[in-house]
């Protein structure tokens, strides 16, 4: 089962759960006042429609394949494949700091550990799971550090950028890389459902970070 039908099974079993809660089958096609009333009795409530809704949310944006991943060919990106791929888009390594990582993949294995086995998701093993968090820390996000430089927007860009994750080092890219890499968080957050920045803020942000950033080489892939 790929990516989007994995999703499209958990939304399901959602929204049967929500059913279910309260002792209610399924609706179904009603012939009668009572029929219809009853099924409209057995609809999902807004906080029901609420927890479908939130499981959509902040899923990992497609398009990154796996030539794409640091090192591609080593053990610890074969196993990202292997079992991140199974139930939403291929994750970034540096979409999250080293920092991060131990509770983000945390979070995944309790999720995988609880799914039912008919939806035929692999858990990795404990040394499995050593391995890859060694490699997604390695490869993870270079964060600002306890200060961020100062200057115009820097609050600005403390306020957006930490909704996703943590705040990435503002020298870590070259002023003429910054717009680049600037436009890829705005497409991710789009495809996250995350709330965008404003036109000011985005001024503000790509100000301070082409002020701090340093004078090096373009490496916008980072």
């Amino acid at each position: 089962m790929g990516p989007r039908g994995w999703v499209s099974a958990m939304l399901s079993l959602l929204a049967a759960g929500a059913c279910e809660k309260g002792g209610q089958a399924p609706p179904s096609a009603a012939s009668t006042p009572a029929e219809a009333a009853a099924s409209t009795a057995a609809a999902p409530g807004p906080s029901d429609a609420l927890l479908i809704a939130a499981a959509k949310i902040a899923l990992p944006p497609s398009g990154l394949q796996p030539a794409d991943l640091p090192d591609p060919a080593s053990r610890g990106a074969g196993l990202v494949v292997k079992y991140c791929a199974q139930c939403h888009a291929l994750p970034a390594p540096g979409a999250h700091s080293a920092t991060d990582w131990p509770i983000v993949t945390r979070r995944m294995w309790l999720r995988m550990e609880s799914l039912p086995e008919s939806l035929g998701v692999h858990v990795p093993t404990n040394a499995e799971r050593f391995e890859l968090l060694q490699y997604l820390a390695a490869n993870g996000l270079k964060v600002s550090g306890a200060v961020l430089p100062p200057g115009a927007g820097r609050d600005a860009f403390a306020l957006v950028c930490s909704r996703c994750h943590a705040l990435p080092d503002p020298r870590d890219h070259s002023k003429a890389d910054w717009p680049i890499v600037y436009a890829r968080m705005e497409r991710n957050m789009e495809r996250m459902h995350v709330a965008p920045p404003t036109g000011q803020q985005t001024q503000d942000i790509l100000g301070y970070l082409q002020a701090v950033s340093t004078a090096g080489t373009s490496h916008s892939g980072g």
